[in-house]
């Protein structure tokens, strides 16, 4: 009756049929416009950063992705960027290679945060005992990222410089990760609450399982971990980067 009443004072009686498919249509053109956008939100990305503390070899990497033989590189205030192309997809990717700098490499990875499709996180397993709280601190910042969670982005963590000897490998690693997270977890907590009573609207995402020791497998997100070398064995002058497991991720991004 209501609705009756309602086309009565506007001349518009005898013309319910009508007017009530033309707003069911327009109710379901909405929902699929809604369902579209959230799903092209998710897939339209096709940028994979390349992150990592400094001298971690990420450049390297890029370079050996782009086709490049060795070559000895430095520390950058800018990024570099290239497109990949994908065995079968019409699309390239592009990648870009972010300074390791924390401070640049904050600012130039915010730039392409809307367009990103996965990260690749370079460490320096050499180095990796020094570096592991510096490594977990990057890894839980990205995982506690909100962007992180709702673009869905899959997630290669790249054990570099395993040309090396007596570097450690992806297990180690992993398992080292892992307790450094769990106590960063718990004091990344214990701070926010101490903040005006207690976490806000804006706080980070809080991922893992509740009262348990953080362990990657129980993230949502799909992370993998791999060894390479992206300066191989051998003399500079005819060494071979060994990627292919770091090519055989990217190829199967869709």
């Amino acid at each position: 009756m209501a609705l009756r009443d309602l086309l009565l004072s506007t001349g518009l009686a005898g013309h319910e049929t009508e007017i009530l498919i033309v707003l069911g249509v327009g109710m379901l053109l909405g929902v699929v416009l809604l369902v579209w956008l959230c799903i092209s939100g998710r897939s339209k990305g096709r940028t994979v950063c390349l992150l990592g503390l400094s001298d971690s070899g990420k450049t390297l990497l890029y370079l050996r992705l782009n086709g490049s033989d060795f070559m000895r590189t430095q520390n950058s205030i800018k990024e570099n960027s290239c497109q990949y192309s994908l065995p079968g997809e019409d699309k390239p990717l592009t990648l870009v290679d972010v300074p390791g700098n924390e401070r640049i490499r904050e600012s130039i990875f915010t730039k392409y945060k809307d367009t990103l499709k996965a990260i690749v996180l370079v460490v320096d397993s050499f180095n990796f005992p020094q570096e592991t709280r510096s490594v977990a601190e990057l890894i839980f910042d990205l995982l506690s990222d909100k962007v992180t969670h709702k673009r869905k982005l899959a997630i290669l963590v790249v054990c570099n410089k395993q040309d090396l000897a007596l570097v450690s490998g992806q297990d180690y690693i992993k398992k080292r990760l892992e307790a450094e997270i769990t106590a960063l977890r718990t004091t990344r907590a214990a701070k926010l609450e101490s903040i005006d009573g207690g976490p806000k609207n804006q706080a980070p995402v809080m991922f893992g399982k509740k009262n348990k020791d953080f362990e990657f497998k129980d993230l949502s997100l799909p992370l993998v971990f791999v060894d390479c070398s992206a300066r191989g064995k051998g003399e500079e002058s005819s060494c071979t980067g060994e990627i292919e497991e770091v090519q055989d991720w990217l190829a199967k991004l869709s």
